[in-house]
């Protein structure tokens, strides 16, 4: 095999012209910013002072509004969080009053069977039943009446 021929010529880099910034690059951008921002403001400080407070009142003005909107809102879930503790508080009243009324039936129960167990008459017996054998009532003496003619 031909052995190949080589070059002995070095290659080098071509050489780039240096860049040189442009004087208007970042501060020609700024420059123009500030001269935008001094075109929108007024010729004196009167008219200056007009146009914030123009824009202020249209400011407070959607506070306003939005405070309005806001407000009204706040009333209205105060209103439905009301009636559903209205409802809740029903609800519980009613299931207190069931419980208490079962409780004291339960106590009722509970008495006169403690009653019955005992002996001890129960607030519907009669006198005659709680008596004693052989303890007779004693007939009081009739009065003599004297009788008018």
């Amino acid at each position: 095999m031909a052995a190949r021929k080589t070059t002995t010529r070095k290659r080098t880099a071509k050489k780039k012209p240096a860049r040189r910034k442009k004087a208007t690059g970042s501060r020609g951008r700024l420059a123009a910013r500030v001269a935008a921002f001094e075109a929108e403001l007024p010729d004196s400080l009167s008219a200056f002072q007009r146009r914030v407070t123009q824009r202020l009142n249209q400011l407070e003005k959607r506070i306003e509004k939005a405070e309005g909107r806001y407000r009204s809102e706040w009333v209205r879930t105060l209103r439905t969080v009301s009636r559903q503790l209205g409802r809740l508080e029903a609800e519980g009243e009613k299931r207190w009053k069931k419980l208490t009324n079962e409780a004291r039936r339960e106590a009722v129960r509970l008495l006169q069977r403690i009653e019955k167990a005992i002996g001890a008459p129960g607030p519907g017996a009669s006198r005659k039943t709680t008596r004693k054998k052989g303890a007779t009532r004693k007939k009081s003496p009739r009065r003599k009446t004297a009788r008018a003619r």
